[in-house]
């Protein structure tokens, strides 16, 4: 992939973020950057970036995909009252588990370990609970 500055704007976006942006967040952050920048170059540059293993593509299943600048490994938390998408962390000791889990159940060998794909679970957030926006 060659240089582009462009493509540099949106990587920086997504990696100075934990907010989980849409394509369409993106566009309105790089604008600050590069007045000029289109949508359409925006979402050919995130379509880039992801097939290059440089950021992860989120789909949620509504059409508003999301996207990730951090790759390391980690789940997310999408509350179903605010939309809110929040970073998972477990400790390296739980990951570890949870791969063992994996491999068990699934019979799979050393040759062939579990890998990081990345997950979204599902509940309500404590800001919404406790606005009581949901019960």
């Amino acid at each position: 992939m060659n240089y582009s500055r462009q493509r540099e704007i949106v990587k920086d976006i997504l990696q100075a973020s934990y907010d989980h942006p849409t394509a369409e967040e993106v566009y309105l952050e790089a604008q600050k950057v590069h007045p000029g920048i289109g949508i359409a170059t925006v979402y050919r540059n995130l379509n880039q970036l992801v097939d290059a293993g440089e950021i992860r593509k989120i789909p949620l299943g509504n059409g508003n995909d999301r996207f990730d600048g951090h790759l390391e490994e980690h789940y997310h938390m999408l509350c179903t009252s605010c939309g809110r998408l929040q970073d998972l962390r477990p400790s390296e000791e739980k990951l570890a588990e949870l791969r063992k889990l994996a491999e068990e159940t699934f019979g799979l060998k050393q040759s062939n370990r579990a890998t990081f794909a990345p997950t979204v679970m599902e509940g309500v957030c404590d800001k919404c609970r406790r606005s009581k926006k949901v019960v």
